[in-house]
């Protein structure tokens, strides 16, 4: 087993001694070295082992569990044998046996778990515990604090409803406290992402106490849009920049003309300026007009939404400019509800897509402050001084240099 003397010293990307990285593998390494001293003084024959995740306070586990020639052996003084996400897949096969789903379906799915038998009582058990929890994150007070920053986007599954299979969709709320910490506040099943749809679910969440908020960030779904006018009165909203980016790309005649499009909409919005950036999507604009009217209407009539961010505390651009937050929990929900397929039921696929959002507010809840709590207060600050007439000229050289590629590709 390691020391921590021994330890390589890792850092993080600002170059700071990545101290949670030296634990979880000083972690790792005692809890793998004790599973062997166990087996060892029960005298027992190992023959490999297998890999199992573990999410703690500092970081992803990766536990050896020895397999034996004879027996078995889980280190249940160690560690829960069954992890949030875990129970919920359990769940989910037990009702796929009842509903008389294949076995080969059956079978691949607990071999996500590593196990070759379940036993439904002992499942009930701890589904019973999860579902207290995921009742918590989805209907618990959210009036202990104020939530400038929220964002929202839906990912769709399949459920099998009434003897037939149809996609439902998963609306999910993420926001931002003024204690600078990220949380799921809201998860909900709906039929379509329709506009009463969305309005019952942001209403449930202002029901629930959210308030304070002052920003609102999603896609341009129309229904969406209309709802966060209508509950969230007093909110700005924030077009995700990224789905602007594949609306004009898909817009594109060609793939050439795309590209110069969407590199030049990325040297726009690095700019940290907010007059910077609003000359720099003019020009751009100008530019495009010139080789595609129709695909640069599409710009004009984004322009009020997609820079509603420069109003805002320029150290919270990168995160409010996109719904990159929601993005990457959804590949996250994704790549649990995969594993199952088809959901036997809208509640066994709300306890695992619950089970995901409960463990990923525990990894935010620990880690840093995701932005300045100070800047958060929204206070008045000093008028920047404006960017320079050469840095201007640069960044509207950069938009020119980006379209005459594509000119010459073509």
């Amino acid at each position: 087993m390691q020391t921590l003397h021994e330890t390589e010293l890792s850092y993080t990307q600002d170059h700071k001694l990545d101290l949670n990285g030296m634990a979880r593998t000083l972690l790792e390494d005692l809890v793998n070295t004790v599973m062997v001293e166990q087996v060892e003084e029960l005298g027992c024959v190992r023959n490999g082992y297998r890999e199992r995740k573990l999410v703690t306070s500092v970081g992803t586990l990766t536990l050896k569990i020895p397999k034996l020639r004879e027996g078995t052996y889980f280190p249940d003084d160690i560690v829960s044998k069954w992890s949030r996400c875990d129970t919920a897949l359990a769940s989910c096969i037990c009702d796929m046996w009842t509903l008389g789903i294949s076995n080969r379906k059956v079978e691949k799915a607990l071999s996500e778990l590593g196990v070759e038998k379940i036993s439904r009582s002992r499942v009930s058990r701890l589904v019973k515990s999860l579902d207290e929890e995921v009742d918590d994150l989805r209907h618990s007070s959210l009036s202990f604090d104020r939530w400038p920053y929220l964002w929202l986007d839906a990912t769709y599954i399949p459920i099998r409803e009434a003897g037939h299979t149809t996609k439902r969709a998963v609306v999910i709320a993420i926001a931002v406290n003024t204690e600078a910490k990220r949380q799921i506040i809201g998860l909900e099943c709906i039929d379509t992402e329709s506009y009463l749809s969305w309005k019952d679910f942001l209403i449930s969440l202002r029901e629930r106490g959210l308030s304070g908020v002052k920003l609102v960030i999603s896609d341009a779904h129309a229904g969406l849009v209309r709802a966060i006018g209508e509950v969230l009165t007093g909110a700005a909203w924030q077009n995700c920049l990224c789905h602007l980016e594949r609306n004009v790309f898909d817009r594109c005649r060609t793939k050439a003309q795309g590209k110069a499009v969407i590199a030049a909409m990325k040297h726009t919005f690095e700019a940290t300026d907010t007059d910077l950036v609003r000359t720099g999507f003019e020009h751009l604009y100008e530019v495009y007009e010139k080789i595609d009217p129709k695909g640069a209407h599409l710009l004009e009539e984004s322009e009020p939404y997609v820079l509603t961010y420069l109003d805002f505390p320029k150290e919270h651009a990168h995160w409010i400019r996109t719904n990159n937050l929601c993005e990457r929990l959804n590949k996250e929900i994704k790549k649990r509800t995969r594993v199952v397929g088809v959901f036997p039921s809208k509640q066994a696929m709300l306890r695992l897509v619950g089970a995901v959002c409960i463990n990923q507010n525990e990894e935010w809840f620990v880690a840093t402050h995701f932005m300045d709590k100070h800047s958060l207060l929204f206070e008045e600050r000093p008028k920047r001084e404006s960017c320079t007439q050469e840095t201007i000229d640069h960044l509207l050289q950069v938009i020119d240099s980006d379209f005459n590629a594509c000119k010459e590709v073509a």
